[in-house]
């Protein structure tokens, strides 16, 4: 059996490319529309990463339950010892 991450990879490679465009973003606090513009699309891409985040999580428990599932079956199928 092989173990398939690739999907989690990706996942992962688009996370990091978006935290490290988001890392050390001034933050405009000033009460204008395009202060407020910058404030609302830094919280909609925060909230994306922490969704890839979350993703990537699935498609690793994914891949582990596939395997272990695999890997109990396996174990059924031999013939006892005894």
């Amino acid at each position: 059996m092989k173990i398939d991450l690739h999907d989690a990879v990706a996942t992962v490679e688009e996370l990091l490319a978006g935290l490290r465009e988001l890392d050390g973003t001034e933050i405009d606090e000033a009460p204008t529309r395009a202060a407020q513009r910058q404030r609302t699309n830094l919280t909609r891409s925060l909230l994306y990463l922490s969704h890839l985040g979350d993703r990537a999580s699935v498609q690793v428990m994914d891949s582990y339950h596939a395997f272990k599932t695999r890997d109990l079956a396996k174990i059924r199928d031999e013939p006892s010892e005894e």
